[in-house]
């Protein structure tokens, strides 16, 4: 089966929880219509991929859009429902 690819954006690589059940916002990268559709999701993450078996890809992008040249893993557990508001953060 083939590996689904997302991206987020992150202020640094090094915040981000590994191996723990975290919220991200993430885009999802399948080519046609959904491309860049947004999903707000529960998921465990990791910097190295062999750490998460059957994790689809995750690709990092710093504030400013840099992409950083590694992918994580990412295993999505759940959708979460409606985007936090800026009250929530």
């Amino acid at each position: 089966m083939a590996k689904k690819e997302y991206l987020t954006f992150v202020e640094k690589p090094e915040g981000l929880a590994q191996g723990k059940e975290t919220e991200l916002l993430i885009k999802d990268l399948a080519p046609g219509r959904r491309k860049y559709d947004a999903h707000y999701v529960r998921a465990i993450i990791c910097r190295n991929p062999q750490d998460l078996p059957d994790a689809d890809v995750l690709w990092l992008r710093g504030w400013v859009g840099v992409l950083y040249p590694e992918p994580w893993a990412i295993r999505i557990l759940r959708e979460v429902g409606p985007f936090p508001s800026h009250d929530s953060v």
